[in-house]
């Protein structure tokens, strides 16, 4: 439902995928720490780190769009966090021993509040003892109907397993929002594996194996967890695709807009094709390739991941490699009438080599779109060509 109504979902939506986002961003502490943690989402809790399935960090997340949401001795967010805490902790009284529980939220805990006593497990300021006497008071007096289940199962517990569940409670308030966890995951070992600069690219890498492996493991019943060890692995590929020597290929699949079509139509390289008698899916392959290898080498050149000179060398290899090739063809084709079938056959057979046979390694990458987009980049400008005549047939048609 669109945002702006009374039916709008759109903080329930951001609240889903914060739980999601945050999982990760909590992860990354857990990346070389030589323990077989799993996480989980919705399964022991909001979040759940755990080893074997015995819970060690049980988390609740509470995202609020408008960061108002304030975490007093009254608030909703923290009473139903209490009752699923104090109603595990019913069942199995020696969960705080061994357990600790944590309260994500974006919103902000006023000082004096229970909440605020229950802040950082290193802060000397904490009083769960405190807590205690101050959460016992208000579910005792407790009038809001929709919260006495959460008040009845906190005063089910007694006095000492109060303060035991609380002693085990740290309450993050004040969090990263849903945007702002692209600067918390960013922040931590990406910053460290990837280049200077590029942290925010391999958030990117790392984001695109995460939701599949989250999609997957909801499909579960119960939802299935992610091994620490998986993340690791993933972020030692990460690692690897973006050392200097190996370039990351964002372009290679990438679908040619609709724009480019018309606009490249009348483009020297589609001449080109067009010359020896190439039409139909060919001429749109041909601007597909253009466009992937045009991108992906502009990406290259802004973000400065390429050498100096680099594309130009690349580009003369190409060229090199090439000319041989149509000289023998030139040679063999000498008397032939420009506008000959031989001929157009001949130039679709150079063609054809570059569509099948181009191989050559940009560094130590060979993607065939670099290749056969590079070579309608330079037929583009003339450079190389298929037809025996190419300089003079476009020459003629510009003029």
């Amino acid at each position: 439902m669109a945002d702006g109504t009374d039916f709008s979902a759109a903080g329930s939506a951001a609240g889903y995928l914060y739980q999601a986002r945050l999982a990760l961003a909590l992860c990354l502490r857990h990346a070389n720490s030589g323990t077989p943690v799993e996480v989980g989402i919705e399964r022991l809790d909001d979040i759940s780190f755990e080893i074997n399935g015995t819970p060690l960090e049980l988390l609740q997340t509470k995202h609020h769009l408008d960061r108002a949401a304030s975490l007093s001795d009254y608030s909703v967010d923290l009473w139903k966090t209490l009752r699923i805490w104090s109603e595990a902790t019913q069942v199995d009284p020696s969960l705080p021993q061994r357990t600790c529980f944590v309260l994500v939220t974006t919103g902000v805990t006023p000082e004096g509040q229970a909440a605020a006593k229950l802040r950082s497990l290193h802060l000397c300021t904490r009083d769960p003892v405190g807590a205690a006497d101050t959460l016992t008071k208000v579910a005792e007096g407790g009038r809001n109907a929709a919260l006495l289940p959460a008040y009845s199962a906190f005063l089910a517990l007694t006095p000492t397993m109060r303060i035991a569940l609380l002693s085990a409670v740290e309450v993050l308030d004040g969090h990263a929002t849903l945007a702002d966890l692209n600067q918390v995951i960013e922040d931590g070992p990406l910053r460290i594996i990837a280049p200077r600069g590029k942290a925010a690219q391999a958030r990117e890498l790392l984001e695109g194996w995460w939701w599949p492996r989250i999609c997957t493991a909801l499909m579960e019943k119960p939802s299935a967890p992610i091994s620490i060890l998986d993340l690791e692995a993933k972020l030692d590929d990460i690692r690897d695709q973006m050392k200097r020597d190996a370039l990351v290929a964002d372009f290679e699949h990438a679908d040619l807009p609709d724009t480019h079509e018309a606009e490249y139509e009348g483009r020297p390289f589609v001449r080109q094709l067009k010359a020896i008698g190439v039409g139909g899916n060919r001429i749109q392959f041909a601007k597909r390739d253009f466009y992937r290898a045009f991108a992906q080498r502009s990406k290259w050149v802004r973000e400065h991941v390429v050498l100096d000179g680099e594309i130009t060398h690349f580009e003369a290899t190409l060229i090199e490699e090439w000319q041989p090739r149509f000289e023998r063809m030139r040679e063999r084709h000498a008397g032939e009438p420009t506008d000959s079938t031989t001929l157009r056959h001949a130039g679709q057979d150079l063609y054809q080599w570059v569509e099948s046979d181009t191989h050559f390694p940009f560094r130590a990458q060979v993607h065939r779109f670099l290749n056969v987009g590079s070579y309608h980049m330079l037929a583009n400008e003339l450079k190389v060509g298929w037809h025996r005549d190419f300089a003079d047939l476009c020459k003629d048609e510009d003029g």
